[in-house]
């Protein structure tokens, strides 16, 4: 038995306070009291100059403008953050790692660069990136919640992380995740919990959930998350935000550290999150372009570069499947009801086409994904928290449950082999009911909308017993590229219970009996706009569209 985890939390809790600048910290009287909506503060503690709000209050697209245009400088611009992110560390516990040397040298070089060739070095020149802790960014730890990697140094940097470097990034700070970024809320053993920016007593999600609640708290001004469940996703629902998880192998994925590590089951993306989808647009263009090549650099990822305008005839009128109550095995809460009742309106208002979309084997694919995860998991997890006498967490006890079976270590052949095939026989089957859509003259759907959860965002700790990835990790079965939009906020005055209302199953009732509108006021409605394999870039341009009618029908 190797340090036990309690010590090693210690030592890197106390990493993370050094490297904090004090005068960073709002004063303890500004932590009293605090409202339930954790957004409001930076601007309603006085902490911030009028400069500093209005950075870290722009979108990222203007700040790069202003940066080029010599109207800002990186330099500020990565102060203002840095404090803005010290601020939601301080009121969610969000950050693992923190960068601010490295990144204040890197943010005068470029402004240096710029102030000498009139040039920027690429299309995201001094942008200040957060990353999900799993990023690497030697020689700093990338513990992923776990206490076995929680002080080692690391030596070779996540390909992507390189990329970002090359167009001209800034990385400042490292975001929090679950133990082994196998939970569906966001906490560990090494760094604790994390909680939601607009309910102080909602989850932030998982795993990218420190990534969701950094960049709604105005901490970041877009950052990057990973995804094998919802992990991307989920946070980005609960935090109200953009997220896109896009189809295995466009963007490089080599190199960053995985919970499962060697699995190739269910693929693992990573993807941009933000408060605006016009940054999450040029990321993509900027990290898939020709310039950079990333297909040459990880020999997963696919030689496609990012491609514009792919809806034609531009303007054309949009075919949507909509699933608006339930997944086949979870009923979603009335705020997420309405958000689809909204969206739906909105869109036909518009001249598109949605019809209700039948949720075809989403309960079994949800239990293919879940039991897999457990199967290649278990041994790969649960060999490195014993190392430390790390307890699991209830939503991972299955994990255990396999482990003491001794159903790990030694998956052989059939079983895989079977896995496999009745994984492509439903990606097959969902591909045909897809194409099924087209007839009587018109083409097939376009999109898929879907709630991303039943919860708007759930009380704290609540999915350690009720779990459900379903309505995301479907998709990860599938790899079919995913967009969340915001819609609106639950409202207890609106979002009534539901009456006379029959469950599903057990599982079902219970989620449903948790939904308190008096609770869940205030916490974001946040759907998901899924497309076919390899159309990333259509899923972004459909998002753009549905974001566009909701605004003008609101």
């Amino acid at each position: 038995m190797g340090q036990n985890y309690k010590e090693i939390s210690k030592i890197a809790l106390k990493r993370r306070e050094a490297a904090i600048p004090k005068e960073y910290l709002l004063p303890e009287s500004a932590l009293k009291d605090l409202p339930r909506d954790l957004t409001t503060i930076p601007r309603s503690s006085g902490h911030f100059t009028p400069e500093e709000l209005e950075i870290i209050e722009s979108n990222a697209e203007d700040i790069l403008i202003k940066i080029r245009e010599k109207q800002s400088t990186s330099l500020d611009v990565t102060k203002a953050f840095c404090k803005a992110a010290i601020v939601a560390q301080q009121l969610t516990n969000c950050l693992t790692e923190i960068l601010f040397p490295e990144a204040l040298a890197r943010a005068k070089f470029l402004d240096g660069h710029l102030e000498k060739t009139g040039q920027v070095i690429g299309p995201l020149h001094g942008l200040p990136i957060s990353l999900k802790d799993c990023m690497i960014t030697p020689p700093h730890p990338s513990s992923i919640g776990m206490a076995c990697y929680a002080n080692e140094a690391t030596t070779d940097e996540t390909v992507l992380v390189s990329v970002l470097k090359k167009l001209g990034a800034v990385f400042y700070v490292k975001t929090n995740v679950p133990t082994a970024m196998m939970m569906m809320e966001t906490i560990n053993h090494v760094w604790g919990e994390t909680r939601g920016a607009y309910h102080s007593g909602t989850s932030c999600g998982g795993s990218s959930g420190g990534e969701g609640v950094l960049l709604a708290m105005k901490g970041s001004p877009i950052g990057v998350g990973t995804d094998i469940g919802g992990s991307i996703r989920i946070p980005s629902a609960f935090n109200g935000l953009y997220g896109l998880k896009p189809t295995f192998g466009r963007f490089p994925i080599y190199g960053t550290k995985s919970g499962i590590s060697g699995q190739d089951f269910i693929y693992s993306n990573n993807g941009p999150m933000a408060r605006s989808l016009d940054i999450i647009k040029l990321y993509c263009q900027a990290v898939l372009s020709s310039e950079v090549s990333p297909w040459y650099l990880d020999p997963k990822c696919v030689a496609v570069p990012w491609r514009g305008d792919v809806i034609q005839p531009k303007g054309r009128k949009l075919r949507f499947g909509i699933i608006s109550d339930n997944d086949g095995e979870y009923s979603v809460h009335p705020p997420i009801i309405r958000g689809l009742e909204m969206t739906k309106k909105a869109l036909i208002t518009a001249g598109h086409e949605v019809f209700e979309w039948e949720p075809f084997n989403h309960p079994e694919m949800a239990k293919e994904v879940n039991s897999s995860f457990y199967t290649l998991g278990a041994a790969a997890i649960l060999d490195l928290t014993l190392k430390h006498d790390e307890p699991v967490y209830g939503s991972m006890k299955n994990y255990e449950e396999y482990f003491k079976k001794g159903e790990h270590g030694t998956l052989g052949p059939t079983r895989l082999r079977e896995m496999i095939i009745k994984r492509n026989a439903l990606q097959k089957a969902y591909m045909d009911k897809w194409t099924g859509t087209a007839g009587d003259g018109k083409e097939a759907m376009d999109g898929i909308i879907v709630a991303s959860s039943p919860w708007t965002a759930p009380r704290l700790g609540l999915t350690q017993k009720t779990f459900c990835v379903n309505f995301t990790a479907v998709y990860n079965l599938l790899d079919y590229p995913i967009c969340t939009f915001p819609v609106t906020f639950a409202d207890k005055n609106i979002d009534k219970e539901r009456s006379g209302w029959k469950p599903l199953n057990e599982k079902d009732a219970e989620v449903q009996a948790d939904y308190d509108a008096e609770f869940y006021h205030g916490t974001p409605v946040t759907l998901q706009c899924v497309g076919r394999r390899m159309e990333d870039e259509k899923v972004l341009e459909m998002t753009g569209i549905i974001a566009d009618v909701l605004k003008a029908h609101s």
